[in-house]
């Protein structure tokens, strides 16, 4: 089965890549174990860790279209160093604040915000030269690989924070995740990233901005992938930003136990991942497609449901299954059917919906819970999954024309 799971890894820069941002990103999951955590803290509140999401959802929504009109004209290499520079001094900030007892919920979000931001210029940078990083016959899996970095260190980098905040504090966990920038940041330089050919008669960021998002909306692989992937991402994602609450006032596990609820589905995701990426042919994408949503949503139903700790885990494990198959899935689809010209702007707009609609959704989802509860909210929030997703899947044509992987 796993023969040919890693194949994207006999390739040099690749292979740095991917370990770099493994290593950069599990330090990225112990800041933000303990930035909820200690707002959790700081204000006894669900209603707070919704707003963190908005603050770290609006800015992703708002430059993201940007950032990637920018990545499609600029120096990527530039803005890959100048954004881990940005994390770097961010995670500092945070832990010299919290070590002096000057921490305040203000700063909290204003980093979410700012990190937001930030991000709607990286990870359209990390998109685009994956496929640079590898041969196009082996993309899918580098692609399949590279979304194991982002939810399968959610195995480590979780875990690891709620074992440091008791041993530790928050702000050990900040310079950790400093140490973690730093790493990635090293790695940018052990990597060759190419230059983007400019256009003889180059045209404003705001005519780039639009035309991208008119290719979107105008392109109907695109439209329908995007429309599933943001139900997905608005409906299931505020799960986590109610973890805290789930930890110490339902399963009554405190900050050790949150660290495990979080590692779950990172657990999940790297058993999804290395199946998806050992695969060598693939159904028809819309069933596939809605059979990962619904599972996914399916699986978190039930977990709000759940009193037992290890039945919640086990239940976390197999949505993290789901939604990285799901999210990598996608991602393959999107860079198969974009180009050279246009990638950077599509795949901002995959981070804007993955990274940004995502925590958009833990606002409103906050109140509703804050009224009856992180319980039902949660489990309404894989209702809506399912029910949304067989509508756009299985009753909207785009999809079902799609060929098969093997076959674009």
């Amino acid at each position: 089965m796993f023969a040919n799971t890693f194949r994207a890894f006999r390739h040099r820069d690749y292979f740095i890549f991917w370990c770099g941002l493994f290593l950069g990103h599990t330090g990225t999951l112990i800041q933000a174990t303990a930035q909820s955590w200690l707002i959790f803290q700081l204000t006894n509140s669900p209603f707070y860790l919704g707003l963190e999401g908005l603050c770290l959802g609006s800015t992703r929504v708002l430059f993201s279209a940007f950032g990637g009109a920018v990545v499609d004209r600029a120096d990527r290499k530039v803005i890959f160093v100048a954004s881990q520079c940005a994390f770097i001094l961010m995670a500092l900030f945070l832990g010299v604040m919290t070590t002096l007892g000057a921490i305040r919920v203000w700063h909290l979000l204003a980093v979410s915000a700012l990190t937001g931001f930030l991000v709607s210029f990286e990870q359209p940078v990390r998109q685009s030269i994956l496929h640079q990083l590898v041969p196009r016959a082996d993309l899918p899996n580098a692609v399949t690989l590279y979304q194991m970095v982002f939810n399968g260190s959610m195995l480590f980098g979780p875990s690891i924070g709620g074992m440091l905040i008791p041993l530790i504090d928050t702000q050990g966990c900040f310079f950790v995740a400093t140490v973690g920038s730093l790493i990635v940041l090293v790695t940018i330089f052990m990597i060759r990233i190419p230059s983007v050919a400019r256009p003889a008669s180059p045209k404003s960021l705001t005519r780039d901005m639009i035309e991208g998002l008119h290719l979107a909306w105008n392109t109907p692989i695109f439209l329908a992938l995007f429309a599933v992937l943001g139900v997905v991402t608005f409906c299931t994602k505020p799960y986590t930003q109610f973890m805290p609450v789930f930890a110490r006032d339902i399963l009554h596990v405190g900050a050790p136990g949150l660290g495990f609820l979080l590692m779950a589905p990172g657990a999940g995701a790297i058993f999804g991942g290395l199946t998806l990426a050992s695969a060598r042919r693939f159904p028809r994408p819309h069933r596939l497609l809605f059979f990962l949503a619904a599972g996914f949503g399916s699986a978190i139903i039930l977990f709000a449901g759940s009193r037992s700790f290890a039945l919640s885990l086990l239940l976390l494990f197999i949505a993290g299954g789901f939604q990285t198959t799901f999210l990598s899935f996608t991602a393959t689809l999107l860079q198969i059917h974009a180009d050279e010209t246009n990638r950077g702007r599509v795949m901002s707009l995959f981070g804007l919906i993955n990274r940004g609609l995502g925590p958009m959704g833990s606002f409103p989802f906050g109140l509703v819970a804050t009224a009856i509860g992180a319980s039902w909210t949660v489990a309404v929030c894989g209702l809506l999954t399912v029910g949304l997703v067989a509508y756009v899947v299985l009753y909207r044509s785009q999809l079902r024309r799609v060929r098969p992987i093997g076959e674009a």
